[in-house]
This record gives structure tokens, C-alpha cells and sequence, in this order.
């Protein structure tokens, strides 16, 4: 089984996010996860719901700050393994191209 999750770890600040998602990635980098940073959060790919769900509390709790919103979906595929590649790969087959724009 897999679970594919979808983080978003948010540190309330007036200043730049960088160094705190640097410090998220680390975090997660310690953990031994696979995982692929967006623009706009961060795609972990984990052996199980639980493992997905520690993975997010260990990159919220890694965040310097007084104030820290943390978001994530998980993907609890208990029939089959999946991993990141596995659905964009699906949407690019069927598009037949890669599914972005320039």
C-alpha cells in the first residue's frame, strides 16, 4: 500500500517563507521520504496514511515562528502502490504531452 500526500506548511510572517520551508524540507529529508516541492506546497510519497500524517507534523513542528498553518490531503491507496510519477504519467499518456503550458 501507498499514500500519496499533499502538504502545505504555512509560517505566518511579514518577511520571506524561505528559510522556513528549507527548514520543513530538512525535516522531511530526516524522515527518509520521498518527496517533490510545488510552487504551492509539496507532494510526499509515504509507505502508509500514518507514515504521511507523522511526516506532516514533523515538518510543521521543524518551523521556527510564533505562528504555523499546516494543510495536507493524503491519499490512502490500499489496493496497489502508487507513487508520485504514477498519475502524472496517467494525465500525460492520455494528453499526449506533458500536462503544462508555456
Amino acid at each position: 500500500m501507498t499514500a500519496i500526500a499533499r502538504l502545505e506548511v504555512t509560517p505566518l510572517s511579514d518577511d520571506s517563507m524561505t528559510k522556513e520551508i528549507v527548514q520543513a524540507l530538512e525535516a522531511l529529508d530526516q524522515k527518509g521520504l520521498t518527496y517533490e516541492m510545488t510552487p504551492t506546497g509539496t507532494v510526499i510519497e509515504a509507505d502508509s496514511a500514518d507514515e504521511a500524517f507523522e511526516a506532516a507534523k514533523t515538518a510543521h513542528r521543524a518551523i521556527d515562528g510564533k505562528r504555523v498553518i499546516t494543510e495536507v490531503e493524503v491519499d490512502d491507496q490500499r489496493d496497489r502502490s502508487q507513487d508520485i510519477g504514477d498519475r502524472i504519467a496517467a494525465v500525460e499518456n492520455e494528453l499526449g504531452r506533458p500536462p503544462r503550458s508555456s
